[in-house]
């Protein structure tokens, strides 16, 4: 029930997204795109997403499934790595310095997920998100897919939230509490902040990417942000997607449409 009151809440708080919509040089869609699902039944509760089955490349999304597959191949332990920045290839121009899966997952450390592509098989990938209710081929797991590059590796919104809900069901699970521990800690102090910072004590697992743009006209990017909300006890799951944006950004716009959905209840 609460879930539900969550979704029509969120249906009116839509509206009040205006300030924070799509670059102005990005016209394709002035109001971001969401869905909802709950996290106890599984089902979608509300969507303002057009042609939801329709794949789509999710970015960094698709990280903690590559952790998992790594995992599954070296006795559920992950390794802790040196991310330099610019010179491995990561976003974060300084670098992370040296960090575990945890601390990869919050700051979305391209280098870290590098060195895990490297050591990770397609078909490992592929077969743990079929695991998890995702459809692909080992073909489209490329290295760089694995981390989140390019374009090759497509989900469905739908099968990655419902991903996302199984992810975080399994959290006592080998392999998975680090990750759920990741996506907690992105939300306090890495990429998906925005949304720790909105919403305020009631903490959330949040997971950001950032994509080739899927619209026409393209932008340089699309964002997408995912958030399992609270987090002790998930009620629901939120994927939202922005045209021209980063994930980072796209978190502001998650954590805002949920603080506002709470006021209104």
């Amino acid at each position: 029930m609460r879930a539900i009151v969550l979704a029509a809440a969120l249906g009116a708080s839509v509206a009040a997204l205006a300030p924070i919509q799509a670059h102005p040089r990005d016209p394709a869609e002035a109001d971001p795109s969401y869905l909802l699902m709950s996290a106890v039944t599984h089902e979608v509760i509300d969507a303002r997403w057009d042609d939801r089955a329709r794949p789509l490349a999710f970015g960094s999304l698709i990280k903690p499934f590559t952790a998992l597959a790594y995992a599954d191949t070296h006795r559920f332990t992950y390794p802790t790595l040196e991310c330099r920045g610019t010179a491995d290839g990561c976003w974060l121009p300084a670098g992370h310095g040296r960090v575990g899966v945890a601390a990869a997952i919050a700051g979305s450390c391209n280098a870290y997920f590098r060195q895990l592509a490297q050591k990770t098989s397609p078909e490992a990938l592929a077969a743990r998100l079929r695991s998890f209710g995702m459809q692909t081929e080992a073909t489209t797991a490329t290295p760089a897919a694995m981390v989140g590059f390019g374009e090759t590796l497509k989900l469905s919104p739908a099968a990655l939230v419902g991903g996302y809900v199984e992810l975080v069901s399994r959290a006592s699970q080998p392999g998975v509490g680090a990750i759920v521990q990741g996506m907690r800690s992105s939300s306090l102090s890495g990429t998906g902040k925005g949304v720790g910072a909105a919403i305020g004590r009631a903490e959330a697992l949040v997971k950001t990417g950032t994509a080739p743009c899927s619209h026409s006209p393209r932008a340089t990017a699309d964002g997408f942000t995912l958030v399992v909300y609270p987090a002790d006890r998930p009620r629901v799951v939120l994927l939202m997607r922005a045209h021209g944006r980063t994930g980072a950004e796209t978190a502001v716009m998650a954590g805002q449409l949920l603080a506002r959905a709470s006021e209104v209840r």
